[in-house]
């Protein structure tokens, strides 16, 4: 029996790959999150989602309780099961009528977990809309094996620059979210998102969970918070927990992860790995 989901939303995530929208904050709770956001960003001078990838909520004791929020948990165990842990979460922003976009792709083209079952919860801070270029997937698209071309583009926000194939764009249906709102993806669902138009930014955090028996295959070192239930398969060493904004230890173990990752997958691409 699912703890806050119906059982028709937990079949609608098995047969489309994504899930929308959940209500994790309320309008006021939302507007917090962004007033923290743009106080990072200017105490930063710079924009968090350069800094701050694959481990961003690490840093930061308020991110650390925006991925362990108690509903937030209950959905996401009632989609991976009770034992629950966050590996990453990046920042994916873009501001006011900024041309930078989202290429097609799937996560799992970044990722070398086995099995293939990330389930990433990204969190709309602002509105999510077609006009400011909301995430839009590809229903049931996390199905079938997916091959990409890398296309290097200033405006595209992945680093890879990877592109999915033959994508039948046709069939996208966009996330629209409010503020507070979530969308829950599979790893491999093919998904991207296009300019913002709009008048306003549109930040989301993407929030990364999964069950202790997926495992990172192609480097030592993985780590996580242990947020629900136990660890029973060890296959994940203990994130550490900030005390602090910009704690100095966090952010190394961030950078430190974030070039495991990058160097793991520019390895695949020298190969020839496009899937």
């Amino acid at each position: 029996m699912p703890k806050i989901l119906s059982g028709d939303q937990v079949a609608a995530y098995g047969e489309n790959g994504f899930l929308f929208p959940f209500d994790v904050y309320g309008p006021d709770a939302a507007a917090q999150l962004r007033d923290k956001f743009e106080a990072l960003e200017n105490a930063i001078g710079d924009e968090p989602q350069d800094r701050y990838r694959i481990k961003a909520h690490l840093p930061f004791p308020w991110l650390c309780d925006v991925v362990r929020a108690p509903r937030l948990l209950d959905a996401v165990e009632d989609l991976i099961g009770p034992d629950v842990l966050c590996w990453g979460a990046s920042f994916f922003a873009k501001k006011a009528h900024d041309p930078r976009y989202v290429s097609w792709h799937t996560d799992s083209f970044f990722y070398g977990f086995e099995p293939a079952d990330t389930l990433t919860a990204w969190l709309a801070f602002n509105p999510s809309t077609e006009q400011s270029g909301c995430v839009k997937y590809i229903p049931g698209s996390h199905k079938f094996a997916t091959v990409h071309d890398i296309m290097p583009d200033a405006d595209n926000l992945l680093p890879m620059a990877q592109n999915a194939k033959d994508v039948p764009e046709e069939k996208a249906v966009s996330a629209v979210l409010a503020p507070g709102q979530v969308v829950f993806h599979h790893e491999s669902v093919v998904h991207g998102s296009g300019p913002n138009t709009a008048d306003h930014p549109r930040v989301g955090l993407s929030i990364h969970y999964v069950a202790p028996h997926v495992r990172e295959t192609r480097f030592e070192g993985s780590s996580a918070m242990l947020l629900r239930g136990e660890d029973t398969c060890g296959n994940w060493g203990i994130d550490p927990e900030p005390t602090e904004d910009f704690d100095p230890a966090c952010i190394q173990a961030m950078h430190d992860t974030r070039a495991l990752y990058l160097n793991a997958t520019a390895n695949k691409i020298d190969a020839g790995g496009r899937s």
